[in-house]
């Protein structure tokens, strides 16, 4: 019997190399690392800025610029106008906001990164259009699930409440309970958290799976996302069995590849970390010796913030083919597993496929 996740790894392993190098194309590579990016992908290491100690005086106030020291002033009466609790809530609601709407366009960067894939042809802007919706409702999916998983872990913690024998009554004054009941509370949490996270991993890891193949099943079947994760789901009650050896051999090539992108974002991180110290610490020699101490650090800070965001975004740059060579070899799979005929690029042998035409760009 042949395994369609070893079957699929050499096909997935040339429409790599067709994609990345066949011809080589550095602004194709650049617009792959900006979807992987929103796709989560790459960043590596904490960051030090600069990571030296460059010394120095006390600033001279009386350097600072009139409209500077007005524009802080005016900063920090507004701080001091509001609470400090009204501060952090606004902060918070502020950090939650970004993170929905790095979700809600990661989402539909999924669908932007199959649909170049598929055709070869990277047009960021055509993509995200044309699946707007469809990532709308991936998001909400996995929104749902999220909130499916928060219940699960609210009703394990209240069960293990119980096990202790401890009321949520109880929890308004913790200094009425126990400390039998809270050695017996703080052992069921560790015991049932670790196990409730293992598995609760596993069996996302598995859905994520079935999401991911439902991508292109609703790309190119014309169904929405809901219906396309059901044929999915329908698919593997007929053919289950390819699909646990897949999961297997796609935990085997994500360990090997992880390891590989590792080593080489390690180093290169090193390389880029040093340049950006040297050039950092020659930028603080030039400028100090032709202005003052203050004027040099409000240059030196938002070069310093730059390159952090040039060095995430080298590290993504870095692990693009991995995630390029990783979604090949799930549409590879697809195409074996599922009847569906995707318009792919390169038409391999008793594989529907066309190439695309468009030369729109962004």
């Amino acid at each position: 019997m042949s395994w369609y996740v070893i079957d699929a790894v050499d096909r997935a392993v040339e429409r790599t190399r067709k994609c990345l190098i066949e011809p080589f194309d550095l602004w194709k590579w650049i617009k792959l690392s900006i979807i992987a990016l929103f796709l989560g992908g790459g960043g590596g290491g904490n960051f030090n800025g600069g990571g030296n100690s460059y010394g120095g005086s006390d600033p001279d106030l009386s350097q600072i610029p009139a409209g500077l020291t007005e524009l802080m002033d005016s900063i920090h009466n507004f701080i001091s106008s509001y609470s400090l609790m009204s501060i952090i809530i606004g902060v918070i609601l502020a950090l939650v906001l970004f993170a929905l709407v790095m979700r809600i366009v990661g989402s539909i960067m999924e669908f932007v990164f199959v649909g170049s894939l598929v055709s070869n042809d990277v047009q960021i802007r055509k993509y995200f259009k044309m699946y707007f919706g469809k990532g709308i409702s991936l998001f909400v999916l996995r929104f749902l699930l999220g909130l499916v998983v928060l219940l699960v872990f609210i009703l394990l913690g209240l069960a293990s409440l119980s096990m202790a024998g401890i009321s949520i009554s109880d929890l308004s004054d913790p200094s009425s309970i126990d400390e039998g009941k809270l050695l017996m509370l703080f052992a069921s949490a560790m015991i049932f958290g670790i196990f409730i996270l293992l598995v609760v991993s596993v069996i996302m890891g598995i859905i994520e799976s079935f999401i991911n193949l439902a991508i292109p099943v609703s790309m190119y079947s014309e169904c929405s996302i809901f219906s396309g994760l059901s044929r999915v789901l329908a698919q593997f009650r007929n053919e289950w069995k390819q699909v646990v050896i897949y999961w297997l051999g796609r935990a085997v090539l994500i360990i090997a590849v992880g390891i590989a992108v590792a080593i080489l974002g390690l180093i290169i991180g090193v390389i880029i970390l040093i340049l950006m110290g040297l050039a950092d610490l020659a930028l603080y020699y030039i400028l100090s010796s032709l202005v003052a101490d203050t004027t040099v650090w409000m240059v030196l800070i938002p070069v310093i913030v730059i390159e952090f965001f040039l060095l995430i975004f080298a590290m993504v740059f870095v692990g693009m083919p991995a995630k390029v060579f990783m979604k090949y070899h799930m549409l590879t799979f697809l195409q074996m597993w599922y009847p569906i005929e995707l318009p792919v690029f390169d038409k391999p042998s008793g594989m529907y496929g066309m190439v695309s035409e468009s030369t729109e760009d962004w």
